[in-house]
């Protein structure tokens, strides 16, 4: 990859992208695999530092860089120094605590340029993200835009000029980067450019899918990613992926609260203002797509369903089949399921779904949730009012986790 240029790259002092970065909280990872997509936009991580003070020295370093729009071997000078002095640097033999040993890489310039990279272009790209999603009501089209030259991707060549409304899911898993050493951007555009450039906007509805792929092959661990089906310039059908541990948009997990790290009732009372805000009344009135998260499980709940997440996320498929299903639930009912799910009286496990039954004002609610493969989401797959009979019916068909609706 050729040296970044950080001074053109930003143009001035780059508040988001620092602000990006000092947002951050640290984690400490043996490897790169063990803190990845949205938990890496949340913390700063490097791969084998487990020490506070090393990780501080480097983000230190980085912000500097950003701010000063230091050069790589600038960064380098300044920094190898302190890493060599503190222990941090060249090949090291690691016990295992049964006898063995293996000997792993610390610090090395090879090393440095990696985090270099892929942190200031990440930082980069989640600054953008920022601004333009500020912008969205002006420019609301975004364009993929990869620089095309010898060493571009083939996948990435083909997403060249692609254009999505900013809400669309694709770019929940393909805002760049989509991969180490990625240089794809993306170009925000209003309606009059979209029609003086005579470019389509493209929706990814029913494009969308997901697969496994192998992340470590030491472990066979595999990682899930997103799949999109296209077709390119010339009408050639293509099927693109970001690389292993790159599917996320780092800008947006950044900037939106994880409410898994929230103490469960902080967390439903910013939900409690979220779903009566602006956003979610556009995402309720199917004007912005995506996934909403709705409602949060306490540790019991949690404990009781087996979910090792507590956030409820609300999709806008889900949404568009359950308000035609169920068009006798008002915007008014969906903003209560905070509560309804917080305080649940009747737990029955169906199959994968966790039926959540609760009455309140001579109405009884049913919500059901869904937990994704991996078990790290959860998903409302169903919200509607329901009878006596039917809630019995179901106590008897599925399996009964907790019972209080009679006390």
């Amino acid at each position: 990859m050729p040296e970044i240029d950080v001074a053109n790259l930003f143009g001035r002092e780059p508040e988001q992208v620092v602000e990006y970065l000092k947002q951050k909280g640290y984690t400490f990872s043996w490897r790169w695999q063990d803190t990845l997509e949205a938990a890496h936009a949340r913390a700063f991580t490097v791969a084998k530092v487990m020490r506070l003070d090393i990780l501080q020295d480097i983000r230190d370093s980085l912000d500097r860089a950003i701010r000063e729009g230091r050069t790589f071997e600038q960064f380098q000078r300044e920094l190898m120094p302190t890493l060599k002095t503190k222990g941090w640097w060249g090949k090291v033999m690691v016990g295992d605590g049964a006898g063995g040993g293996e000997v792993v890489q610390l610090g090395s310039p090879r090393r440095l340029r990696t985090i270099y990279d892929v942190n200031l272009q990440t930082a980069n790209q989640a600054g953008r993200y920022k601004s333009q999603w500020e912008d969205r009501e002006n420019r609301p089209y975004w364009m993929y835009v990869a620089i095309l030259d010898g060493r571009t991707r083939p996948l990435h060549r083909a997403l060249n000029g692609k254009v999505f409304r900013c809400d669309d899911p694709f770019w929940d898993y393909f805002y760049p980067p989509n991969g180490w050493k990625c240089r794809c951007r993306v170009r925000a555009l209003s309606a009059a450019e979209v029609e003086s450039l005579g470019l389509t906007v493209e929706s990814s509805a029913g494009n969308l899918s997901f697969k496994d792929v192998l992340l470590d092959a030491k472990t066979g661990e595999a990682i899930e990613v997103a799949v999109y089906k296209g077709t390119d310039a010339g009408g050639r059908a293509f099927t693109v992926s970001p690389d292993a541990a790159w599917s996320y948009n780092p800008g947006k997990a950044a900037w939106q609260p994880n409410l898994d790290l929230y103490d469960h009732q902080v967390a439903v009372k910013y939900l409690e203002g979220g779903l009566t805000g602006p956003d979610y009344r556009m995402f309720f009135e199917q004007r912005t797509a995506g996934n909403f998260p709705v409602a949060v499980l306490d540790e019991g709940f949690q404990a009781t369903i087996g979910a090792k997440s507590q956030t409820v996320y609300l999709s806008d498929q889900t949404l568009a089949k359950n308000l035609i299903a169920h068009p006798e639930l008002s915007i008014a009912d969906y903003q209560q399921l905070p509560q309804i799910v917080s305080m649940a009286q009747l737990i029955v496990q169906d199959g994968d779904q966790s039926l959540v039954f609760v009455k309140r004002d001579d109405k009884i609610y049913h919500a059901a949730i869904k937990a994704t493969k991996s078990g790290n989401g959860l998903f409302l797959t169903s919200f509607r009012f329901t009878s006596e009979a039917d809630m019995e019916r179901v106590k008897k068909r599925g399996t009964v986790l907790m019972d209080e609706m009679g006390k």
